[in-house]
């Protein structure tokens, strides 16, 4: 199965973000936690179109497919338990903008926590959640667990600075919702419902965060 497979997602996405290797098979088959199990293959998206296109071939063929950020969890959260395809995102990592009127910045997925942190901070911008890992760990990783950090008791968890999400549903379509407001009370809380889902309902490919504005980062 994995041959065709393999096969198949090359000619969807192309041969350079495809990988059936021995090598990429055991660099994505667990991550911190003791807890292992190989995929049949790595998909290694670089844009929202390729997370689409990977999801709606995966709900049609009824292949599992396991999102994966920084593999930095002690939790087991992105093994392939059922194989299928691990979906890495850490190639999606631009900071695609920084707005310092506005106190937002939008980040893909696979943007280093202490990264994003450091950028905002060169624009005069406080980013206050601060997981232990935040040099290794990704942004996309933070949203699926609401990652908090020790400034979590002062200033709150992930879920608290995340205003607009861009999310690839399973079978494929796009969602996008939010927005640069601080405070949005239309409709019905969709960002509550996709941070800390660990990528079960869709996998986020964007997100618009708030900023504090601070003269000088703590």
């Amino acid at each position: 199965m994995s041959t065709k497979l393999a096969s198949d997602l090359r000619d969807l996405l192309g041969d350079e973000i495809v990988a059936d290797d021995r090598n990429s098979i055991a660099a994505h088959s667990g991550d911190k936690w003791f807890a292992t199990h190989p995929p049949d293959l790595v998909v290694f998206a670089r844009s929202t179109e390729d997370v689409s296109k990977l999801l709606h071939f995966a709900s049609r063929e009824k292949v599992p497919v396991t999102a994966r950020g920084g593999g930095f969890g002690y939790v087991g959260g992105c093994v392939p338990a059922r194989a299928g395809i691990a979906l890495s995102l850490i190639r999606m990592n631009r900071i695609k903008e920084i707005n310092f009127t506005d106190a937002v910045a939008i980040v893909e997925p696979g943007v280093f926590t202490a990264e994003l942190k450091s950028a905002v901070c060169a624009q005069q911008l406080f980013y206050p959640p601060d997981p232990a890992s935040m040099k290794d760990c990704t942004i996309g990783g933070n949203v699926a667990t609401n990652a908090g950090g020790p400034r979590c008791l002062k200033y709150g968890v992930t879920r608290n600075y995340v205003i607009g999400l861009e999310v690839v549903l399973g079978n494929g379509e796009i969602l996008r919702t939010g927005g640069r407001v601080h405070k949005n009370k239309t409709g019905f809380d969709l960002i509550g419902l996709f941070v800390g889902s660990e990528g079960m309902l869709g996998i986020v490919t964007w997100r618009l965060v708030s900023c504090s504005c601070s003269c000088s980062c703590p």
